[in-house]
């Protein structure tokens, strides 16, 4: 009996070790110490952006993860606040569940819950996901939005708009439009 069960623990042994791959010591260590893993990581972190000491934002994280390669992740949660750079007064303010930054593309992309409130339109955008390249201020995103200002509100799938030209955005596929106002 022993000695069948011993058998019996020998194949499986090596059918289980045939479906897996063997790991070189290179892969191994790409897996330990590669780009999966964070070179840094933060906890409950703020951090304010200025320039000529005149404030231009301010990101508040629980967690920021920063890579050999440059990527960033903020698994939960991020909070961005832009300043007004004439008054000093915020701007603009985004929330979202996640981000991650992506250094060699210098691509922002907010996920899950995003909400970025723009106080001196007047707006709200709510979305599921929003990219933002850091180089040419392109705002975009190719999920449903919804976008509230005091009299309207309008949804829709996918939009465009830049940092550059905050007055002008594009909602690709508008689905609806509801006013609310007097």
């Amino acid at each position: 009996m022993i000695k069948r069960i011993f058998i019996i623990a020998i194949a499986s042994m090596t059918l289980f070790s045939c479906g897996s791959k063997t790991k070189t010591k290179r892969e191994a260590r790409m897996i330990s110490l590669g780009e999966d893993t964070p070179d840094f990581t933060a906890f409950d972190i703020e951090t304010l952006h200025t320039e000529d000491a005149v404030p231009q934002n301010k990101l508040k994280a629980k967690v920021q993860m920063r890579y050999k390669n440059g990527n960033e992740r903020y698994p939960n949660g991020i909070d961005i606040v832009t300043y007004d750079t004439e008054t000093g007064d915020e701007s603009s303010h985004l929330i979202a569940d996640s981000a991650i930054y992506t250094a060699d593309s210098t691509m922002y992309t907010v996920y899950s819950n995003v909400v970025l409130q723009d106080y001196k339109k007047g707006q709200m955008l709510e979305t599921d996901t929003l990219h933002f390249n850091k180089e040419t201020g392109d705002i975009f995103t190719d999920d449903h939005v919804k976008i509230t200002t005091e009299d309207e509100i309008v949804t829709g799938k996918g939009m465009r708009a830049n940092q550059n030209n905050p007055e002008e955005y594009e909602i690709l596929d508008i689905e609806g439009s509801v006013y609310v106002g007097d």
